[in-house]
């Protein structure tokens, strides 16, 4: 009877409520923090995320139990963490406490977005000047003096780039108009294009044939 006892008074208080600190971090894909988030806990509004993208909070509820966490899409922006909830569990740090006890640790939650649209830098190299570059019919950059240009390039990962030099007014270069693809990488990047032209020489002009009465 004894044992049976303590065994209830040990599940009676394994299923006590209790106050669990939690930490949820939120973050983008690069590892910046995105503040002013709204965080609900089940269907309870929590707060928002600080500066530093996180919000510290306690949450009621008992061991092992499984908390819903979400929070609010930011514009420009798309979820990449699957992970929606918590298990309350209770943590504690003991290396090198006294006695072998140590202070609780936070639960935490990390939850990460990626933008929807990145920023790409594209390098141009020629050997022609005043070289005009178009994405998409728009016009970009054109080539300075060597030959050389640069520009930002806002676009969606995994859509494809064209960067076309325009050689309208210059049919004296070979290639015409000659366009790159680039396939917009999941992470900003930088691409190269790379063009050689060469420049067709000009027939030379034909003295006129002189028609008429020949002398004797």
């Amino acid at each position: 009877m004894k044992w049976l006892a303590i065994v209830a008074l040990l599940a009676g208080c394994a299923e006590e409520e209790g106050k669990f600190p939690v930490v949820v971090n939120v973050v983008s894909d690069d590892g910046a923090p995105l503040a002013d988030l709204p965080v609900i806990v089940g269907k309870t509004p929590a707060g928002k995320t600080g500066p530093d993208g996180k919000l510290k909070m306690r949450v009621l509820g008992k061991e092992g139990s499984r908390v819903a966490i979400s929070v609010a899409t930011p514009k420009g922006y798309r979820a990449v963490s699957t992970a929606n909830a918590v298990i309350l569990r209770r943590l504690a740090d003991i290396e090198g406490a006294p006695g072998g006890s140590g202070h609780t640790l936070s639960i935490e939650h990390v939850v990460k977005f990626a933008p929807l649209q990145r920023q790409y830098a594209v390098l141009i190299r020629t050997d022609q000047p005043n070289v005009t570059v178009e994405t998409f019919g728009t016009r970009q950059a054109v080539t300075n003096d060597k030959g050389v240009a640069m520009f930002l390039y806002d676009g969606t990962p995994g859509d494809e780039l064209q960067v076309k030099l325009v050689t309208e007014g210059r049919a004296d270069l070979r290639p015409q108009n000659p366009t790159q693809s680039f396939l917009l990488a999941a992470r900003s990047e930088a691409y190269l294009v790379k063009e050689h032209f060469t420049v067709a020489k000009k027939a030379a002009k034909k003295r006129p044939t002189h028609v008429g009465p020949k002398r004797l």
